[in-house]
């Protein structure tokens, strides 16, 4: 089997990786053994890539990553959610999407994403801005300004408002804490692991790579540990290891 071309934005951290969407297909090949290899796309030049790749824009109407090409049958797929689709589809053993719950589970990721990130995106984004590649930070300014319609970048999250984003980033999670608790299992769908999971801890992938040392271990301890933990088993049930502390060395500063 040749490998799968998994297109990724590069960063300033030693391995590189940082971002959660391509995380989540990450975790989607190491769960099911499936080779591929990376192309780094910088993030001044995602639409360019993928309009000479045929891809259509994905949310937002906006050219996004992770793609996929798939050398084995020459298909190209955009959005992590459709890559996991795909991917059981072409690859059926060992299923990310439980049959019957693929509605379930896309509503679970935006459920999440409302949840968790949307109070908290702003002061994430400013904090992403510091691991980009000097040569994409002036499109990746203007394309959050656009996305937040902020009009300069310092209104992003000053320092007030960072605070109040982190404090809520903290709270909001005492949800998906209790979506676990009621879950009676290791997953998010009980003893059954699934795609859900790797939507919660590609999350967390970004969050290493951005937060400080301090900030970290703040949402590792919370709620007992669950992140940390969540964090482990994941990359243990996938045979990844993402997110880990040696990995995004640099942001410990």
């Amino acid at each position: 089997m040749q490998p799968i071309i998994l297109y990724d934005i590069p960063s300033k951290l030693p391995k590189k990786k940082w971002a959660p969407n391509p995380s989540k297909t990450r975790f989607c090949f190491g769960y099911k053994n499936l080779p591929y290899e990376v192309i780094w796309v910088e993030f001044c030049d995602i639409a360019a890539t993928m309009k000479g790749l045929g891809v259509s824009p994905t949310a937002g109407k906006r050219y996004t990553v992770p793609t996929i090409k798939d050398p084995n049958t020459g298909v190209v797929v955009s959005d992590s959610h459709a890559i996991a689709k795909y991917l059981d589809e072409t690859y059926p053993d060992k299923l990310l999407i439980p049959r019957g719950a693929q509605v379930l589970l896309e509503t679970f990721e935006t459920l999440y994403i409302n949840t968790v990130m949307i109070p908290s995106f702003k002061l994430l984004a400013t904090r992403t801005l510091e691991i980009q590649n000097d040569i994409s930070r002036e499109v990746f300014i203007q394309s959050r300004l656009k996305m937040f319609r902020e009009t300069h970048w310092e209104d992003m999250a000053p320092e007030g408002k960072a605070q109040q984003m982190w404090a809520a980033l903290k709270k909001n999670l005492d949800v998906v804490d209790g979506w676990y608790q009621k879950s009676g299992g290791r997953w998010i769908m009980g003893d059954t692991f699934s795609f859900a999971d790797i939507v919660v801890v590609s999350w967390m992938v970004w969050w290493n790579a951005i937060l400080n040392k301090q900030e970290r271990q703040e949402v590792h301890t919370l709620h007992g540990g669950r992140w940390a933990r969540l964090l482990a088993d994941v990359n243990a049930e996938c045979n990844t290891e993402l997110g880990s502390f040696e990995e995004h060395s640099r942001s410990l500063l």
